[in-house]
C-alpha cells in the first residue's frame, strides 16, 4: 500500500471517528432532552395519582374499616400497573425522539452529499464526500429501520392509553369511596365494583411492546438460489 492509499485510510477513519463521537455525544443531549419533556408530560398526571394515593382513598364515608383496606390495596395496585406502563412509555419516547431526529438530520446530510456527488459525478467527487455520503446514508437507514421495526408510535400509544385506562380505573374507586356509587351515579356493591375493577385490570396488563417483523425478512437473506422462472 503506498503512501497516498494510507494517506486516505487514515482520513476516512479519522472521519468515522469524529462522526461516531459526535453522534454519540447528540444521542445524548437528545435523550436527556426527550426524558426532561416526557417526564413534562406526565407530571401532572402524576400529581393527580398521588392525590388519588394520599387524599382520594382515605376515610371512606360509604365502606366498612376491611373494605376501605381492600380498596387502598387495590389502588395501590393499579398504582404500580400505571407506573410500569409510564416507564415504558418514556423510556419509548426517549427512543423515538431520538432515532426520528437523528433520522432526518442524516438524511438531510446524505442528501446533501448527494447533491454534490451529481455535480462533480461519483469519480469526480473527492474522498471525503463519498465517506460521508456512505456514513450518512448507513445512518440514516439505521435510525430510520430501528423506529419503524420497533414500531415505537403504536408502543408509546398503547402504553400512554394502558396508563390513562388505570387512572380511570382509580377514579373509579375514588368515587365509590365518596359516594358509594360508580362514575355513572348508580348504586353499587363493594364485591361487583372490586370484580369489575380487578377484572378490567386483569385485561389491561400486558407489555405493549410492538414488533414489525414484515420490516426485516430473515428468511431470504442466505437464500443464493436462483427462482425458477414461471
Amino acid at each position: 500500500m503506498d503512501a497516498t492509499h494510507k494517506q486516505k485510510l487514515k482520513e476516512t477513519i479519522i472521519i468515522i471517528i469524529i462522526i461516531v463521537i459526535l453522534t454519540a455525544v447528540g444521542i445524548f443531549f437528545l435523550r436527556k432532552h426527550a426524558n426532561q419533556q416526557g417526564k413534562e408530560l406526565m407530571s401532572k398526571m402524576d400529581a393527580v395519582s398521588i392525590i388519588h394515593a394520599e387524599k382520594g382513598i382515605q376515610n371512606c364515608s360509604s365502606t366498612s374499616e376491611t373494605e376501605a383496606e381492600r380498596l387502598v390495596i387495590l389502588n395501590d395496585s393499579l398504582q404500580q400497573y400505571k407506573e410500569q406502563h409510564e416507564i415504558i412509555f418514556l423510556k419509548l419516547y426517549t427512543y423515538h425522539f431520538t432515532s426520528t431526529t437523528l433520522f432526518l438530520f442524516f438524511s438531510i446530510l446524505a442528501a446533501l452529499t448527494v447533491f454534490v456527488i451529481t455535480q462533480e459525478g461519483w469519480k469526480g467527487t473527492s474522498q471525503t464526500v463519498k465517506v460521508l455520503f456512505l456514513i450518512f446514508t448507513s445512518l440514516s437507514s439505521f435510525f430510520g429501520l430501528s423506529a419503524s421495526t420497533f414500531d415505537q408510535e403504536k408502543s408509546i400509544h398503547r402504553n400512554g392509553q394502558a396508563y390513562i385506562n388505570y387512572d380511570n380505573l382509580q377514579k373509579k374507586l375514588v368515587n365509590y369511596c365518596a359516594t358509594g356509587l360508580d362514575i355513572t351515579g348508580d348504586s353499587i356493591s363493594f364485591n361487583k365494583l372490586h370484580t369489575e375493577v380487578v377484572r378490567k385490570a386483569s385485561e389491561l396488563h400486558d407489555f405493549y411492546l410492538e414488533f414489525d417483523d414484515q420490516n426485516l425478512d430473515a428468511n431470504k437473506i442466505f437464500n443464493f438460489k436462483k427462482e425458477k422462472e414461471e
